[in-house]
């Protein structure tokens, strides 16, 4: 059975880029007569924003995207994380690493956007501190898999990216473990993200085959920009309209979706049920990102212009 999800980080109200997140995957999901599960990602506690989990739900219904389930929250799953790492560190899988970002930077030869760790720690058998992360041993030759929207994949991560980090400096579990452990604990078979999440994918993926859960199938889907740069909540991006209609409307216009003109007057209920039974994503090939309309930047609340 299909079963998807959405995994928002509370530290911040949703803006129009994570809204098309949630509606393609809730999309994906309901097209496929799966489930679609949400699951808030609070493990970055100093990122939470008092309020924004609700607030998140909230617009969720109110956009008529309703979960299936429960919600799940990284916040609950401790225990689960340090029960995966004690058991990959029983394989001489880890080890500890004190290189510092500054240091990982200048000792950086790749022109890519992450800097390639060159595995110094690897083999120095440094002591575990409160101030030492634990990297993960990366010692496999490809990574191979298809993308729904993007196509296949294949990255050689032992040149590209090197060991990297599953639990961090200040002893947060890193995302990368944290989300393939949280999906496996939610029984997901499908995952609909953002393309600039592709990166986090190849290691994700690491991960998953190295704890032998089920593959998981992907569809990366286009990134929302304004003047060719990404909406996120750290830029202070938001809605600035409450008219849910129009902000799925919208949504579904970004998606490259078809819609029937009496459809854009109906009810979130009425759009989203529509939308669902007529959910393509053949538009979606290939797409890296979209720029914004000028329709859809009246509804985004960006401070950068």
């Amino acid at each position: 059975m299909y079963i998807g999800r959405f995994a928002p980080t509370p530290s911040g109200p949703l803006h129009f880029g994570s809204i098309v997140t949630a509606l393609a995957s809730y999309l994906d999901a309901k097209h496929n007569n799966g489930q679609w599960k949400v699951r808030i990602d609070d493990i970055d506690s100093p990122r939470i924003l008092e309020g924004a989990e609700s607030n998140i739900l909230k617009n969720l219904e109110s956009l008529g995207l309703f979960w299936d389930d429960k919600i799940f929250r990284q916040s609950e799953n401790i225990i689960e994380y340090k029960n995966v790492l004690e058991m990959l560190n029983s394989k001489n899988l880890t080890y500890n690493c004190n290189c510092s970002r500054k240091k990982i930077t200048v000792s950086n030869l790749s022109d890519a956007n992450e800097p390639t760790y060159n595995n110094h720690c690897r083999n120095m058998q440094l002591p575990s501190s409160g101030k030492s992360a634990i990297r993960l041993i990366a010692d496999y030759k490809l990574t191979n898999f298809i993308d729904r929207a993007q196509g296949p994949q294949s990255q050689n991560t032992n040149n590209s990216i090197g060991d990297f980090i599953i639990k961090r400096s200040d002893q947060l579990y890193a995302y990368q473990l944290a989300v393939v452990v949280d999906d496996q604990l939610q029984s997901v078979t499908n995952i609909v993200r953002g393309i600039d999440l592709l990166s986090s994918t190849i290691k994700q993926y690491y991960i998953n085959n190295l704890l032998n859960f089920p593959e998981k199938d992907y569809m990366h889907i286009p990134i929302a920009t304004i003047n060719n740069r990404k909406l996120s909540k750290g830029n202070g991006d938001k809605l600035n309209n409450n008219n849910f209609s129009l902000i799925l409307v919208e949504g579904l216009k970004f998606l490259k979706q078809k819609i029937k003109k009496d459809i854009e007057d109906g009810s979130p209920e009425e759009i989203i049920k529509y939308a669902v039974q007529n959910w393509d994503t053949t538009p979606l090939q290939k797409l890296k990102n979209i720029e914004l309309s000028s329709n859809q930047r009246l509804i985004v609340d960006d401070v950068r212009t």
